[in-house]
């Protein structure tokens, strides 16, 4: 869930940027962390304007703030109704879904988003969040065309462009990913996410020296984003700095608690340690978390070799 709500305050702080929302009380609210007077506050505000499809979504993330998930999608789905050619809500909708991990539903709501969207751009963004969907899915060739769609859509999204340097290895263009995020670093170099996907490029290639750098650089950027550590924490084991790894792997874990890669990172560390015992704690909760439909059976195979009386 950590995911979804970052994803949904950026979208706030985008709107609050660019102007679009003056005299708004709410975003006050919100700032200092009082969700619950900021939904009040949105209430009077759709009730003057409720055809405004930006006031029901910044309805629905202050609800999911304080965690009401049902009213944030009812909050969607009311809104839905009122503006049935809104893309923004349907995507929204969407974003919601995946969160969830529903992602065939999700998958609906994007297509739905796509067809109502009417600028190339907004049509990117929805292609953007289908095709990562999709990845999650393990539909590589699916996310992969999407993309490629995006990207003739918008050539300058860089989150296409990261996304395609996420996927491309996936479907035997190992030699376009170097290209997208070089393509990305021109447009922006402090791009955290393109850093992340450097490392991680150069871990395929066991350079893992050369993946901690760019570790390092995200890390400096992104103190808080949980990624840049489990994926460091992998090449500080691969090089033998086991301290490291373990330091790392724990900060990433404390900062999203739910993903399945990094237990099965610190459980390659147990192994490293001969601590069998909590290795297999922590393959278990990678299971229980949902790997193998992520990432696949790895963590099956770890279990058989290590768990097994």
């Amino acid at each position: 869930m950590k995911k979804y709500f970052i994803l949904l305050l950026c979208i706030s702080a985008r709107l609050i940027s660019i102007g679009q929302i003056p005299d708004r009380p709410d975003i006050d609210f919100a700032i200092q962390g009082k969700f619950a007077k900021a939904v009040k506050a949105i209430d009077k505000t759709i009730d003057k304007d409720p055809v405004n499809s930006q006031y029901h979504i910044a309805k629905a993330d202050y609800q999911l703030q304080l965690k009401e998930y049902e009213g944030a999608v009812k909050t969607l789905s009311h809104a839905m109704e009122l503006m049935p050619d809104s893309f923004e809500l349907f995507n929204m909708m969407g974003v919601l879904s995946e969160s969830f991990k529903m992602n065939e539903m999700a998958i609906m709501y994007f297509g739905l988003a796509y067809s109502k969207a009417a600028k190339n751009t907004d049509k990117a963004a929805v292609l953007v969040n289908r095709g990562g969907t999709k990845l999650k899915m393990r539909n590589f060739q699916g996310s992969y065309d999407d993309l490629i769609i995006a990207r003739r859509l918008d050539s300058t999204n860089i989150d296409v462009l990261n996304n395609l340097a996420a996927v491309s290895d996936k479907v035997g263009h190992e030699n376009e990913t170097l290209g997208y995020i070089m393509a990305i670093l021109e447009i922006d170099s402090n791009y955290v996410p393109a850093y992340i996907n450097l490392g991680f490029k150069y871990q395929a290639l066991n350079r893992h020296k050369e993946a901690i750098n760019f570790f390092d650089r995200a890390v400096k950027l992104a103190p808080f984003e949980a990624l840049a550590y489990s994926n460091r924490a992998y090449s500080k084991l691969k090089t033998e700095d086991i301290e490291g790894a373990k330091k790392d792997i724990n900060k990433s874990i404390e900062l999203f608690s739910t993903n399945s890669y990094a237990y099965k990172i610190r459980a390659l560390i147990h192994v490293e340690n001969a601590n069998k015992k909590k290795a297999c704690e922590d393959l278990h909760t990678a299971t229980q978390l949902g790997y193998r439909k992520q990432f696949g059976e790895e963590v099956d195979e770890l279990i058989k070799t290590h768990c097994q009386e």
